[in-house]
């Protein structure tokens, strides 16, 4: 997987030496520099962003104070009337403002149109914008170790009338995609009399463009929150990017490092669900002694899966090329590199045992020059433990026959400690250089985008936390950036775009505004506010849902709720089950307390050693409201007195992890 560099951080020293990007989990803390003489290019918890050889690579992997190594992997990038539609408008207008000041919006992404006048402001009054809203930017994709320019470099620039590719600041966007979120969030509207007046217009910006690695987005959102440190401002950090990599849980190091570094008051990250919400690229099935099978249809010469099934079972996979023998996988498992006639197959099938991060088996299959539209046939059979297994093409580059979008939400946004942001359709016909465009039959306005990716999480949570406007949304042009006459607005400076990475710096700017009135806000206080103020519609139906969480982003009510009765209680969700102790510590037997969704078919007690090993698992009736367990393992063996977990599985998602003491 190391040796695609396309999908991999793979980069050469000066030295000639090939270099590998990885994320790597260490048992502590590290505080230095550098570990095991390997300079850290990034940090979040335990999480470290390394580039490393091949032979030390080799080293971590052994090295007993590591706990686990994951390649970082290339994510992807996933205002007029928008901002009214979510009431953004009405708190601008309102005495005083709320207009984000003294707040910093960082936004990792293609780069930024720094020469654009909607991040200038009038500094000293003579009726030219030549200052800059933005205090710093980090173009990660200068050299080996990125370039950085300040205000008074980009300031500099401006008052000489450079560009991208003129004095001191050299960092262009020639894709415009971070220049349009930029402007979802913090644009003033300045550069021309059509006012597209972003979120929160008045905040600090602090741009990172990055390389889509995840080691590199870890760093930028560490470096973003240690200069909003520097200025003495809360931060909010916009992840309009993502992938399908991962067991979609929050577990991954990626989205672990990110839930690391918004710990704390004023350090919020908001991402955005994904654009996979309409395409087949997920299935999953339970078993209990039997096998289940699906196929594939790769789109183009490759395509690359995961698959995740309960770390206490063993699942056996079967590969059945489209005229070739079948290949089989047992747990354990690792094919190498196979030739077949339509192809080449490589399978890993937890053959370095179970995730340390969660405890899981994780299947990697890879198919490598293969026909497009063939047709490719898996399957999974339960060889001991049972359970439901997860299935996703992470590639864009196929399909699941007959496949599902529902836990679609792309990496980072499974994370527990970030605001992960759904779409929905705010405007569906505008002007242009090209003629009026009408796309109100493929988008209706209010209603939720059909492209926007659906929760819930592989852990029963739900994502998105709330919807906001994605399609379509007029917005900041880059100079540097190539437009299509009928995406581009008559003005020249703005141009139209869709998908979640639109609807997530909506958010990013209204938090932005709450920040303003309450610094001290965490990101759980915020995923109160925003969900307790959600709007849900006709549109929307019943919340909380898979696709657009609680509802859509209420700007005007997310600051009234701040401004009079401080963050709200979050609202119950109903999907995902609920279970509790009547007494702790128990003695004799356990009592509990239980809610299972409506939908739910099927729900199951587990109990856990506090080390992760399964002791005792049990079939719960959907309708019971209460259950008992003799504290006895699955066997009939009596378990000693001590400290145990419990938690309650449908298929409808997961509780919350409770801790059970037993006494004699």
């Amino acid at each position: 997987m190391f040796g695609d560099s396309e999908r991999f951080q793979v980069s050469i020293s000066p030295t000639g030496e090939g270099r590998l990007g990885v994320l790597v989990k260490t048992t502590q803390s590290i505080h230095s520099g550098s570990y095991r003489g390997i300079p850290i290019l990034g940090r979040a918890g335990r999480i470290l962003a390394l580039s490393v050889s091949l032979g030390e690579l080799a080293e971590l992997a052994e090295d007993p104070e590591v706990v686990y190594v994951e390649p970082s992997w290339r994510t992807r990038p996933s205002l007029d009337r928008s901002v009214a539609a979510i009431g953004a408008d009405i708190v601008h207008d309102a005495s005083p403002p709320v207009v984000g000041e003294g707040v910093v919006i960082g936004i990792v992404d293609t780069g930024i149109d720094y020469t654009h006048l909607d991040f200038r402001y009038d500094g000293n009054g003579d009726g030219t914008e030549e200052s800059t809203r933005i205090d710093a930017i980090w173009d990660q994709t200068w050299g080996l170790f990125g370039a950085e320019y300040s205000r008074a470099d980009i300031e500099s620039d401006l008052a000489f009338g450079f560009g991208a590719n003129e004095g001191i600041v050299r960092g262009s966007d020639t894709n415009g995609h971070g220049t349009h979120v930029a402007a979802i969030a913090a644009g003033d509207g300045s550069s021309s009399t059509a006012g597209f007046v972003g979120v929160a217009p008045e905040a600090t910006l602090v741009i990172v463009k990055t390389s889509f690695f995840t080691a590199d987005i870890i760093s930028g959102v560490e470096y973003i929150f240690d200069q909003a440190a520097s200025l003495g401002l809360p931060a909010v950090v916009n992840l309009s990017l993502g992938g399908q990599e991962g067991p979609h849980d929050g577990t991954s190091l990626f989205e672990e490092g990110i839930d690391q570094l918004a710990i704390g008051p004023g350090r919020i990250v908001v991402v955005s669900a994904g654009n996979e919400g309409n395409l087949p690229i997920h299935t999953s099935g339970t078993l209990n002694g039997n096998a289940k099978s699906f196929h594939v249809i790769p789109e183009d010469w490759e395509l690359e899966m995961q698959v995740w099934y309960p770390g206490t079972s063993q699942f056996a996979v079967t590969i059945y090329p489209p005229s070739d023998a079948a290949i089989d996988v047992p747990w354990g498992g690792n094919t190498s590199y196979v030739l077949t006639a339509d192809g080449t197959v490589y399978v890993d099938n937890a053959s370095e045992g179970t995730n340390p991060n969660n405890g899981d088996c994780e299947v990697f299959i890879r198919l490598a020059n293969v026909d497009a539209g063939s047709r490719w046939g898996i399957r999974v059979a339960d060889v001991s433990g049972g359970g439901r297994y997860d299935a996703w093409v992470t590639t864009r580059t196929g399909q699941i026959e007959g496949g599902d979008s529902t836990s679609t939400i792309d990496e980072p946004g499974n994370g527990d400690r970030v605001i992960t942001v759904g779409s929905f359709n705010s405007k569906s016909t505008w002007p242009s250089l090209g003629g009026t465009q009408d796309e109100s039959a493929d988008y209706p306005v209010g209603a939720v985008s059909d492209f926007s990716s659906l929760g819930p999480t592989r852990d029963g949570r739900t994502k998105p936390e709330v919807s906001a406007p994605g399609a379509w949304i007029c917005a900041a042009g880059s100079v540097d950036a190539m437009s299509l006459d009928y995406l581009s607005h008559p003005d020249g400076e703005h141009v139209m775009e869709l998908g979640t990475s639109m609807a997530a710096p909506h958010v990013s700017g209204a938090i932005a505004l709450l920040l303003g009135l309450d610094e001290s806000l965490t990101t759980g206080a915020v995923r109160s506010i925003l969900t307790s103020t959600a709007r849900p519609d006709a549109y929307t139906g019943g919340v909380p849902n898979a696709r657009c969480g609680w509802g859509k982003l209420d700007v005007e009510a997310a600051v009234e709720s701040v401004d009079s009765t401080g963050p709200a209680e979050p609202p119950v969700d109903s999907t995902v089950p609920q279970i509790d102790l009547q007494q702790n510590p128990a003695k004799g037997v356990a009592r509990f307390e239980l809610a299972v969704p409506e939908e739910a078919t099927t729900a199951v007690l587990r109990i856990y050693t506090v080390a992760g090993a399964l002791v005792f698992e049990g079939q719960v009736p959907v309708s019971a409201s209460e259950t008992e367990w003799d504290l006895q393992m699955s066997r009939g063996d009596p378990l000693a007195v001590g400290l145990y977990l419990y938690v309650l599985v449908t298929d409808r998602g997961i509780s919350e992890v409770g801790r059970l003491v037993i006494e004699r």
